[in-house]
């Protein structure tokens, strides 16, 4: 599923960064876009329901 490996990949960069506080949507963005733009998929949620990391 899409939204797993937005996810994954939003948790990847959040580590990376060192985990900073209050960047989920950011990291969750980026991601997405990433992975859409790469599979040519449309988005798979809207950025309001972004939350995790």
């Amino acid at each position: 599923m899409t939204e797993d490996r937005i996810r994954a990949e939003a948790d990847r960069k959040w580590e990376a960064e060192g985990r900073p506080d209050g960047q989920a949507e950011r990291h969750w963005l980026v991601a997405e876009k990433e992975i859409t733009k790469t599979e040519g998929l449309p988005k798979a949620r809207s950025s309001d329901q972004a939350g995790g990391t």
